[in-house]
């Protein structure tokens, strides 16, 4: 599904609508601002005075908006709920309120939605197929279903039109977007566009049953050695875009604590066992599972951690899996400079005001050093954390801020059943190990390798650019008098300089390998270390390279 991006809205009614209710809910004033009020009928703006709700507070206001907006503004609330980075903590608070209280689609559409994907009645490709749906939201519903081999499955089916329905909204929410940014100038700095244009892929991917079938089928794959651990097993034949059908998996959802105290479980080493698979999946496979509702995951009869749907999923690259570490391993070592400095990289890299932002940190960190590490709740310091990012207007990535959320949700969730159990002191060890393995030689080598060669590919690449670009300016309104020797003279330059801050780097990485291997033991020959002194001797070759080349430029030597 593609969301058209255009300037004039096509659906008038379903615009009308939506801004009857903003206006309804009291955000008149903010329609007055975008110079939306005149599309609001005389009739129903008299009505709406009357009828006006302004005694609640505006983040309740906005919560009704959304839920009387229906399945695409709630979709889009709880996006909103997982980003502390973006608003602020009351907001948040009441967004979470919000809930897929979307009735079923009845049982004629379900079989009217088979029959149009699969060309079979239901009763073709189920033999047994329960009516009552198992589980209802805003996109899909999910019913219990056998195949004719007598596998017991669960059959994820996506509501009639829904993507139409999102489309349209999508549509009409980034209109409003570019409104707010054109006659609000305070609001572009929190990019209401980009928002509606994140929230848009975010749905797309969901509304894709395909993609999500892959994902499911990723997992399994990372997974496939852990015992504690069970993914839904995908049937390809019975899926399309629009209909997943996957393995049932019997169990108890890890939120029903009365249910799993009432089967004497003991919960703990499962709690253990389902925050190390997060941790796992996200520093270790840099691809975990998103969506932070505690329903996804099912306490299995056989004390396994599954986890189910899988239509948002979160990547970390291997910068954003470094500086996540540094930053939980900082708060572990109450570092304030490392937790200032990794939320600065994480946002971008750039602050005004590093100096206020270290001082907030450390007030934060002061908190933490008069506590044993067994009493810090992650969920306090995360939100503490966020709140400063929002204050300094720092934008953390979208798969952080949800790493995070399915953090503080799997905590809140242990603190039910085991007010003692610390998230913090359970992920030190693993946290601990991975500082240990990004300090280890081989990883320090291996980044510095691919640091140069990354390197290596700018230089190469910088003087066709540089000449592709003095071109440009030539042809445009800024005229610069430059001959072609000239240009050809920088190109050769910048080339030579690329290439000896290439040798410096591996001369570097060399020189760093050789010091760190010394004490972490190597084949030795003649009673001299070999990964040590192979190391130094490249390095060595390396920068009489370097000076030779400069020595030859400057004349010194033929």
């Amino acid at each position: 599904m593609v969301f058209h991006i255009v300037k004039e809205v096509r659906d008038i009614n379903r615009f009308r609508d939506i801004l009857t209710v903003l206006f309804e809910e009291g955000f008149d004033f903010l329609l007055q601002k975008i110079r939306l009020k005149h599309k609001i009928p005389l009739t129903k703006r008299v009505k709406a005075r009357v009828e006006k709700k302004k005694k609640h507070t505006i983040e309740k206001r906005l919560r009704l908006t959304l839920e009387r907006l229906g399945p695409t503004f709630i979709k889009f609330g709880q996006v909103l709920s997982v980003r502390p980075d973006l608003i602020p903590k009351s907001y948040i608070k009441e967004l979470e309120k919000l809930q897929d209280d979307v009735p079923a689609f009845s049982y004629k559409e379900v079989k009217e939605q088979v029959k149009k994907e699969f060309g079979k009645d239901i009763n073709e490709v189920f033999p047994h197929f329960e009516k009552k749906p198992i589980a209802s939201a805003s996109i899909s519903q999910v019913h219990k279903a056998v195949l004719k081999d007598g596998s017991t499955v669960a059959v994820k089916i996506q509501r009639p039109n829904v993507r139409q329905i999102m489309e349209t909204d999508v549509e009409i929410m980034l209109y409003v977007a570019k409104l707010l940014e054109k006659h609000i100038p305070k609001i572009k700095q929190y990019n209401p566009v980009g928002i509606i244009n994140e929230f848009a892929e975010w749905t797309k991917k969901e509304l894709d049953f395909k993609k999500e079938a892959l994902n499911a089928k990723r997992f399994a794959g990372n997974f496939k050695s852990d015992r504690n651990i069970k993914i839904p097993e995908i049937y390809d034949t019975f899926t399309t875009d629009k209909i997943l059908v996957m393995e049932f998996i019997d169990g108890i959802e890890l939120h029903k604590i009365e249910q799993i105290k009432k089967k004497k479980i003991n919960l703990k080493p499962l709690l253990e066992k389902g925050f190390n698979a997060i941790l796992t999946q996200v520093f270790v496979h840099g691809f975990f599972h998103a969506d932070p509702h505690p329903g996804n995951i099912i306490i299995t009869p056989d004390d396994k951690i599954a986890f189910v749907d899988f239509g948002i999923v979160g990547y970390f690259d291997e910068k954003l899996k470094d500086n996540s570490i540094i930053l939980f391993y900082g708060i572990i070592e109450n570092d304030t400079e490392k937790i200032v400095d990794t939320l600065i990289e994480l946002s971008g890299g750039e602050i005004k005001n590093k100096g206020e932002l270290t001082y907030e940190i450390s007030d934060i960190v002061g908190e933490l050093q008069g506590k044993e590490i067994k009493n810090v709740k992650v969920s306090h310091v995360l939100e503490e954390v966020y709140d400063v990012a929002l204050q300094y207007g720092l934008r953390m990535p979208m798969s952080f801020v949800l790493f995070g959320k399915t953090i503080i949700t799997l905590e809140g969730i242990a603190l039910e059943y085991d007010p003692k159990f610390r998230i913090i002191s359970s992920s030190k060890p693993f946290v601990e190990e991975l500082m240990a393995k990004r300090y280890s030689p081989v990883y320090v080598f291996n980044s510095f390798m691919k640091s140069m060669f990354r390197f290596r590919k700018f230089a190469e690449e910088l003087p066709e650019q540089t000449t592709r670009a003095l071109k440009r300016i030539e042809k445009g309104t800024i005229h610069v008098d430059i001959e072609d020797t000239d240009i050809k003279r920088l190109s050769l330059e910048i080339d030579r300089s690329g290439n000896r801050v290439a040798y410096s780097m591996l001369t570097a990485a060399l020189l760093i390998v050789g010091a760190l291997t010394i004490d972490f033991g190597s084949p030795v020959v003649f009673n001299i270390p070999l990964v040590p002194f192979l190391s130094f001797l490249a390095a060595l070759l390396l920068s009489f390279i370097l000076l030779f080349s400069i020595l030859r430029e400057k004349n010194i030597i033929e």
